[in-house]
């Protein structure tokens, strides 16, 4: 029960994020302002949450002046700060006014209280195309077409993905060795949103890493960012001058340079591993991956068709599953009568209680550990950190939906986004 508690009061303070096109005042299109500088074209209304921006994708007609309207609904200070370096401060519970020029490039704005921006407190501004915009949906109708046709894009392609399994290079003497390369990339989340990413070898998540209790690993980290680095294995047992903290157990590791990490494995389980420098930086932007660790001599492990690892993140990225928002997440496909093993692992800023429709989850592991008493769940709290290893029986044929249950990480008014898939149960 205590558990339970302190998720329940976490999720109380959650961020409240809505990711939904406000189209405003119509006007030219031709890429210059319209009318004189005088000239107010429309409002821009933006309300600050903790820790998030409604909305956080605004479009209007045309570049010129509009008013800003904006109210801290928060229960700390927030700004919205543009691009061009206007400034709208306001209290809990207090509004701020004034006025903007928006370019014909668009102008991007974010909370500048430190710590807010990086755990997605981020926007724009665009300007529509040639013409008047498009005004946003309102009748029943056109909800329902809006929403079917995003939906209808599951599971849409985009470049790059993240999570795959890397293969060791096997040593002379048995140690398995890989390399990972920290650096910046481009990274398209979900189809036309390219956003910069930090990434392990250019994906997000980084490569899962694959190996089982008693081997020697070697993880050189090679460090291409214009930032320090390090990696911490996130629930491993290892000697302390492999534990990734810097100063603590190491020097930082300093753009150019490379360090190696190498250590027997001890414990097995669902692990990760990520940066521990400028953490709520870094691993937000995507410098994350999963260790798993088996045990060829275990006999109590469940049984498993299919082993399937989740990783969920939140912060400048979007809300995602293992690097992408729907319609771009990856449904899991299996047959009538299989079991899944699904590895949740939150490197997230906050939590997410991850809900599958139709079909109940037997919780049997936490944070590598197997449970004594594994219990079935529909909703199941993940916190920063935690691993949750569930088993489904797919018992139930057809697509089941599969999301967090903060709805505001799952959906808005143009559809389901972020931290969505299904699961695909298909007859034998």
């Amino acid at each position: 029960m205590g558990r339970l508690f302190v998720y329940g009061a976490a999720v109380v303070s959650v961020v409240l994020l809505s990711l939904i096109y406000v189209i405003l005042a119509a006007g030219a299109g031709d890429g210059t302002p319209v009318g004189g500088d005088d000239e107010i074209l429309g409002t821009i209304e933006v309300r600050a949450f903790d820790i998030g921006f409604d909305p956080t994708r605004v479009q209007v007609a045309a570049p010129g002046r509009y008013t800003v309207s904006f109210f801290n609904d928060g229960t700390v200070l927030h700004d919205l700060t543009f691009a061009d370096g206007t400034v709208f401060q306001a209290e809990p519970g207090q509004a701020a006014n004034g006025e903007v020029v928006i370019p014909a490039a668009g102008l991007t704005f974010l909370c500048s209280v430190p710590g807010h921006a990086d755990g997605g407190m981020r926007g724009e501004v665009t300007v529509a195309g040639e013409g008047a915009a498009t005004p946003a949906p309102t009748g029943a109708e056109e909800l329902r077409d809006l929403d079917a046709a995003r939906t209808a894009q599951f599971p849409a392609e985009t470049e790059g993905k993240g999570n795959q399994i890397l293969e060791p290079v096997v040593q002379a003497d048995g140690t398995k060795e890989w390399d990972v390369t920290a650096s910046v990339i481009q990274w398209e989340t979900e189809p036309g949103t390219v956003l910069e990413a930090y990434a392990y070898n250019g994906t997000v998540p980084g490569p899962q890493l694959r190996a089982e209790v008693g081997d020697r690993v070697r993880i050189v980290l090679h460090n291409e960012l214009p930032e320090p680095t390090t990696i911490h294995f996130h629930g491993l047992v290892v000697p302390n001058g492999m534990d990734g903290v810097p100063v603590i157990s190491q020097p930082a590791v300093m753009p150019g340079q490379s360090f190696t990490y190498e250590f027997t494995l001890r414990n097995a389980g669902s692990h990760m591993y990520h940066s521990h420098f400028m953490a709520d930086h870094q691993v937000p932007m995507g410098l994350l991956g999963a260790f798993v660790v088996t045990d060829p001599n275990a006999t109590d492990e469940p049984a498993a068709d299919i082993d399937y690892t989740m990783i969920l993140n939140d912060g400048p990225l979007g809300f995602t599953l293992n690097g992408k928002g729907f319609p771009a997440t990856q449904p899991i496909v299996v047959t009538q009568g299989q079991t899944i093993r699904v590895r949740y692992m939150n490197e997230g800023l906050q939590i997410h209680p991850m809900h599958l429709h139709g079909i109940p989850q037997l919780v049997i592991a936490k944070d590598g550990y197997l449970l004594p008493d594994p219990h079935h769940e529909d909703t199941v709290l993940v916190a920063p950190g935690e691993r949750i290893d569930v088993l489904v029986e797919a018992t139930e044929l057809g697509a089941w939906a599969y999301h967090c249950h903060i709805l505001t990480h799952a959906e808005s008014a143009n559809g389901m986004f972020g931290m969505v898939t299904a699961l695909i149960v298909q007859e034998p």
